[in-house]
């Protein structure tokens, strides 16, 4: 949910979510049989996500600019790891993939887009409401 909050907004979200969740639902038998569950449904929630962003725009307008420079990974990698505040674990396991290949995610964003992987907390708290200290 937060993933998708802080991409899209308002109802977008949650009908984002809800929409993932019941995709999960109903193919619930196959994702049980998939090697790394985790993986196919965070494709569809970035599916879903990503539909409605391209649609109806962004949450904030400087996810135009990270996502349109980097691979969606990297980027995903970025809001969840520096915007969101997950930890690299975390958010490897969110995705289903292993640590490293997030922060190699980190890595080639902060190579590419170093204002977005290293910004102030304070313009975190200011694009996303309600958040803390991200780091």
């Amino acid at each position: 949910m937060r993933y998708a909050e802080a991409r899209l907004p308002g109802d977008s979200a949650c009908a984002a979510v809800s929409t993932t969740l019941a995709s999960a639902r109903k193919h619930w038998a196959w994702l049980l049989s998939q090697p790394c569950p985790a993986a196919e449904v965070w494709r569809e929630l970035r599916l879903q996500v990503g539909r409605r962003a391209d649609r109806i725009g962004p949450r904030d307008p400087s996810l135009l600019v990270l996502y349109g420079q980097l691979p969606v990974g990297c980027a995903d990698s970025v809001v969840l790891c520096r915007w969101i505040g997950f930890g690299v674990d975390e958010a490897a396991e969110l995705m289903g993939a292993e640590p490293p290949a997030v922060e190699v995610a980190l890595a080639v964003a902060r190579r590419t887009l170093p204002h977005f992987v290293d910004r102030d907390t304070s313009e975190s708290t200011v694009a996303f409401p309600g958040l803390s200290a991200i780091g």
